[in-house]
């Protein structure tokens, strides 16, 4: 009996001793394995602080080129409104509405009644002064 609990302690022993080096075995597999995660989580950073910096440089660079292209432009139509005379279509624009507002005024029906009264007035006094002779 003695002999047959020897042989079962060293079956257990054995097994714990298998368990043991199954164990050990799992951890240098996950230590492996965290060794890894944690060199592509690196090169993962690296990639993301890379692509952040070529769109901050690419962004950077779009902006100039639009602020370029926006300045040539206010120049070119610049350019095109002073060849064109817009200034002086302009200026046509407000003195023809300058034109219109005094025409306005004038034509109004108290005004035209009283130009008509002078003109009346002045041909009667003309019939009148040529009448007597």
């Amino acid at each position: 009996m003695a002999e047959m609990l020897t042989d079962l302690l060293q079956n257990i022993y054995k097994r714990i001793a298998q368990l043991g080096n199954a164990i050990q075995g799992l951890k240098e597999s996950l230590d492996g394995l965290n060794k890894n995660i944690e060199e592509k989580i690196s090169n993962l950073s690296k990639q993301f602080a890379d692509l952040k910096f070529q769109i901050e440089d690419g962004g950077t660079a779009h902006v100039s080129t639009l602020e370029s292209i926006g300045k040539n432009v206010t120049i070119e139509l610049e350019k095109l409104q002073k060849n064109l005379a817009i200034d002086s279509i302009e200026q046509l624009i407000q003195n023809l509405d300058s034109f219109s507002n005094i025409a306005e005024q004038t034509l109004k029906q108290e005004n035209v009644d009283l130009l008509i009264k002078e003109a009346l007035d002045s041909i009667n006094k003309f019939k009148e002064q040529k009448l007597p002779s």
